[in-house]
């Protein structure tokens, strides 16, 4: 079986990764971290994957850009948290150059996708222990639980014992969190999903009567990531759609436009997650955003043969006029704005979810 994600590689390991796998498994910050001894040679590391790694569902993560193994993960069954037959318990851990990148939760939600909707499995288990905080970040990026703690287990191969933290994720959470969408303000790492969509022909087919993909190089990402999020001065606004595990979804936006005297939405889903309802979810939030940030109006202007059209009509816009080719939409947001003041007190934040 191999998975694939934006970023990352799924498969299975082999025998011939052992030098990979040393590389970064030597690193004393990796192993004991994860109640593992720091490896001592490639050899031991060959052990390790001809007697551990290389079973089913236990995948080498390979990022796309290198081609090679820089980490681990795993859904694990008949462990002392996942004893039934429709439970496992999810491992992992990542070579120290690649942390602080998204590539853990990135990999590791792949994974509770395999579980769920491929493996029919009814509950995922985890568990972090004291000190490793890096576990428990990527535990609460992904959704999980808190169930309950135990003290004193012990970690043989290290010789050691910690309180270990629990945590659970049951399919019907999964199904919450895959189905919602949420805000999120990106850093400057995150602007690789903004190339991703913006290079897929299949995701910006919409634009096509306008160029079609859109070139986004990293030497680019510090103007626009200035101009957009760091001092938008009013004229704009941009945030991440995620699902509640974190996965980025698409974005939501909106320019002033001079020509209109108004502000131009902008809403793209990443043609891998369109169908789902998540392009009409992230219009809501982009209205709710605009309205409490003081705007009048949102406009947007469409391809005529876009059939996106409907998703606007559907969410309180209307034609104002149109040209030969393109369709041009209003929402009065006075109303908006009123609405959620008297009934919802939203704060101004970028963590609305629907």
């Amino acid at each position: 079986m191999i998975l694939e994600t934006e970023r990352l590689i799924l498969r299975p390991w082999e025998e011939g990764d052992a030098e990979e796998c040393f590389r970064y498994a030597k690193d004393p910050r990796v192993g004991p971290a994860a109640g593992w001894p720091a490896h001592q040679d490639p050899e031991e590391s060959w052990r390790v994957i001809r007697d551990i790694l290389a079973v089913p569902e236990t995948y080498a993560m390979v990022p796309k850009e290198t081609g090679l193994p820089a980490g681990s993960v795993s859904l694990n069954f008949g462990t002392a948290l996942a004893e039934k037959d429709d439970e496992a318990e999810l491992g992992y851990w990542l070579g120290v150059p690649f942390w602080g990148r998204g590539y853990m939760p990135e990999a590791a939600r792949e994974l509770l996708r395999r579980a769920f909707e491929d493996l029919g499995l009814r509950r995922v288990w985890c568990a972090w222990a004291e000190g490793n905080d890096k576990s428990r970040r990527v535990q609460e990026k992904l959704g999980f639980r808190h169930q309950f703690v135990r003290e004193n287990v012990p970690y043989p191969q290290i010789g050691e014992k910690r309180t270990s933290h629990v945590n659970l994720m049951t399919k019907e959470d999964w199904e919450t969190y895959r189905d919602s969408v949420s805000l999120f303000r990106p850093g400057i790492r995150d602007l690789w999903f903004r190339q991703l969509m913006l290079s897929d022909e299949t995701t910006m087919s919409y634009n096509r009567a306008w160029g079609g993909t859109i070139d986004f190089p990293e030497e680019d990402w510090a103007g626009w990531y200035g101009r957009w999020l760091e001092h938008p001065e009013g004229e704009r606004y941009y945030c991440y759609l995620t699902d509640l595990t974190g996965r980025f979804l698409g974005e939501i936006a909106y320019h002033r436009d001079e020509e209109l005297d108004g502000f131009i939405a902008n809403v793209i889903v990443y043609s891998k997650y369109r169908g789902r309802g998540y392009g009409g979810k992230g219009l809501e939030l982009l209205c709710c955003a605009a309205a409490i940030r003081g705007c009048e109006a949102l406009w947007d202007d469409i391809a005529i043969d876009n059939p996106a059209v409907g998703m606007f009509l559907a969410r309180g816009f209307r034609e104002e006029f149109r040209t030969e080719d393109r369709i041009f939409l209003k929402k009065d947001l006075k109303e908006e704005r009123e609405k959620m003041e008297e009934e919802l007190c939203l704060p101004e934040k970028n963590t609305w979810t629907l």
